[in-house]
C-alpha cells in the first residue's frame, strides 16, 4: 500500500482532517479505547478504505490526534501571549482568555488526553512536556510582572495546577461569574490588583480577547508587597494584623 505522502486527495472524498476531527469527537465522548477504524468509518458513513487512503494504521491516527490536540489546545496560549506584546497584564489576560473564553481551547479535550495518558507512556510523555511548556509560559509572564526564580515558578505552578484542578473537579459556573471572579484570582496569583481597573465583565472579556488598554506602563514598582496586601485585606475586614495578634495573645 502506498504511503500517505504519495497519495493525492480524491475530489469530494473525506480529507485527513475529517478523520482527525471525528477521532477527536470520539476520544472526548468515549475515550481512546473506542477510537478505532471501523467505528469511525461507520460514524462517517464510509468504508475503512477511506481511512487507509490517509493513514497507514491506527497508531498514525493517534499521532495525528496528539498533534491536533497541541495545535488546538496549546498553540493558542502561545499565540495569545505573543499577540499581547510586552505588557504582562495583557499577556496574563491573553493567556486566561484562551482558558476562560474557551474559543480556542476545549477543556474536555485536555481531560480526554489526560485520561489517555494513564494507559499510554508515549502520551504521558507528550502530556508532561506540554504541561511544562505551558507552565514555563506562565513563568515568563510572572517574570515580566517582576518576579524572579522560585517566586515566578511557584506562581506559575499554582496558577496552572489551580486551572487543571478546576477542570478535573468539573466545576460548573456561569460564564459571567467566571469573568466576575477573574480580578480576585488575579489579586492572589499576580500579587497586584491591576485587573480591577476593568470595571465590568464586558471589559474583562474584551481584555481577554486582546482589547485591554492600560493608561500606564507596567513597572516592577507596581507590585504591592505581601505585607501591604495583608494589611489592606485585614483593614477591609475591620481587623488589622496588630489587632489579630492582640486577639490571639494569651
Amino acid at each position: 500500500m502506498p504511503t500517505t505522502e504519495t497519495k493525492k486527495a480524491r475530489p469530494g472524498a473525506l480529507q485527513k482532517r475529517d478523520w482527525v476531527l471525528a477521532a477527536r469527537k470520539l476520544l472526548i465522548k468515549r475515550g481512546i479505547s473506542n477510537v478505532k477504524i471501523e467505528p469511525l468509518a461507520k460514524a462517517m458513513a464510509v468504508t475503512t478504505g477511506s481511512f487507509y487512503w490517509h493513514f497507514t494504521d491506527r497508531p498514525e491516527l493517534h499521532d495525528a490526534l496528539l498533534q491536533d490536540w497541541y495545535d488546538t489546545n496549546t498553540a493558542p496560549l502561545f499565540d495569545a501571549v505573543k499577540a499581547a506584546g510586552p505588557d504582562p497584564r495583557r499577556q496574563y489576560l491573553g493567556f486566561f482568555g484562551v482558558w476562560v473564553l474557551e474559543r480556542d481551547f476545549d477543556p474536555r479535550y485536555d481531560q480526554a488526553i489526560r485520561d489517555w495518558a494513564r494507559t499510554a507512556k508515549k502520551v504521558a510523555d507528550v502530556l508532561r512536556e506540554v504541561d511544562q511548556r505551558r507552565i514555563d509560559l506562565l513563568k515568563q509572564i510572572f517574570e515580566n510582572f517582576g518576579y524572579a526564580g522560585l517566586d515566578a515558578e511557584m506562581r506559575a505552578r499554582v496558577t496552572y495546577y489551580h486551572q487543571v484542578g478546576y477542570y478535573a473537579m468539573h466545576v460548573k459556573e456561569p460564564h459571567e461569574r467566571r469573568l466576575e471572579l477573574a480580578p480576585y484570582y488575579s489579586d492572589i496569583l499576580t500579587g497586584h490588583s491591576w485587573m480591577h481597573v476593568l470595571n465590568s465583565v464586558d471589559e474583562i472579556e474584551a481584555g481577554m480577547s486582546g482589547g485591554a488598554l492600560f493608561k500606564d506602563e507596567w513597572t516592577t514598582s507596581n507590585l504591592v508587597p505581601n505585607a501591604d496586601r495583608q494589611d489592606k485585606g485585614a483593614k477591609a475586614l475591620g481587623r488589622t494584623p496588630e489587632a489579630r495578634r492582640t486577639e490571639s495573645a494569651p
